[in-house]
C-alpha cells in the first residue's frame, strides 16, 4: 500500500520518483526477473526506470495491492521522470504483473522486454478469468520471437510482427 501511495504522490507531482524510492535498490544484478518476488521485481524496475529508461522512452510499472493489480506509466523526457496515475489493472487475486523470459536480468533489461511482458501477462491473466490455464507455448503474443534473442533478430533473421501484434504492442508503449 505504501508503494502505490508514493505513486500517486509522484502522479501529483508533490514528490519526485527518485525521492519517492530513493532506498529502493537492486540486491543481485545478475538474478533472473523470472526468480524474484514481488518485492523485488518492484524494486528492481523501479530502480531501473530511475537510472537505465532512455531518454523519450516509456514503461509500464505493475504493483500487486490486497489481491489487486495496479498499473502506472513512467515516462522519461530528458532528465524528468514523469508518472501516471496509477490505475486497477485486474482485480484478480491470481493476477501476474508481468511474463518474464527465461533470460531477462536487471543488466540485460529493456523498455521492450518490459512492454513484451506485460502483453504476455495480460494474456494469462485473461485467460485465468475464462477458467483456463495456457501453457508457455499456447501464448499466441509474439509467438515467432525467440525470446533468448529478444527482438532483433531470430535465426539471423529480422523477427516480422504481424500488423495486429504491432498494434498491441503500441498501445502499450503510447502510454
Amino acid at each position: 500500500m505504501e508503494n502505490l501511495r508514493r505513486l500517486q504522490e509522484c502522479n501529483k507531482k508533490t514528490t519526485t520518483l527518485k525521492r519517492a524510492f530513493a532506498k529502493f535498490g537492486v540486491t543481485d544484478h545478475n538474478k533472473r526477473l523470472k526468480d524474484m518476488d514481488e518485492k523485488e521485481e518492484f524494486s528492481a524496475l523501479v530502480n531501473w526506470a530511475l537510472n537505465e529508461l532512455p531518454s523519450y522512452e516509456d514503461m509500464y510499472l505493475r504493483h500487486k495491492v490486497d489481491g489487486q493489480l495496479y498499473q502506472t506509466s513512467i515516462r522519461k523526457r530528458h532528465t524528468e521522470r514523469v508518472v501516471g496515475k496509477p490505475k486497477v489493472k485486474d482485480c484478480q487475486e491470481e493476477a501476474i504483473t508481468y511474463d518474464w523470459p527465461e533470460h531477462a536480468t536487471y543488466e540485460n533489461l529493456d523498455e521492450k522486454i518490459i512492454a513484451i511482458s506485460v502483453l504476455r501477462a495480460d494474456v494469462k491473466n485473461e485467460a485465468r478469468k475464462q477458467g483456463k490455464e495456457l501453457a508457455k507455448e499456447e501464448i499466441k503474443v509474439f509467438p515467432q520471437i525467440d525470446w533468448s534473442a529478444g527482438l532483433q533478430q531470430k535465426d539471423g533473421e529480422i523477427v516480422k510482427i504481424s500488423e495486429e501484434e504491432m498494434e498491441l504492442l503500441n498501445e502499450f508503449l503510447q502510454v
